[in-house]
């Protein structure tokens, strides 16, 4: 048994703006794929991400079906400090969550 994959998140600031790197570890099954034995895979996707810096909601993304397996995001916010905390919390349409978080460095 190996071990299970996990998200990824970086976050660096530089001048006036911190760029956050968030690599998702989820398959995205769009329910139209078929397994080995030609059965539907069921439909298994993340909708719904949020981002916060410190205590304050700063980012909300929608997805769909049509995000990529494992999804990459990478988004610029403006300002922030050295040290702020940066949590990523996401939520799949069959209701698995995951958690990220990092240090402004």
């Amino acid at each position: 048994m190996g071990l299970a994959a996990k998200d990824r998140i970086r976050a660096k600031l530089k001048e006036d703006e911190t760029t956050v790197r968030l690599l998702l570890a989820h398959p995205m099954h769009t329910g139209r794929g078929k397994n080995d034995t030609g059965e539907l895979i069921p439909a298994e996707y993340i909708q719904d991400i949020r981002c916060w810096r410190n205590d304050d909601e700063v980012l909300t993304i929608k997805c769909g079906t049509a995000t990529a397996r494992n999804p990459y995001f990478s988004f610029q916010l403006l300002g922030g400090q050295l040290g702020d905390k940066i949590t990523i919390r996401w939520v799949d349409n069959i209701g698995a969550k995951g958690t990220a978080e990092t240090i402004v460095g």
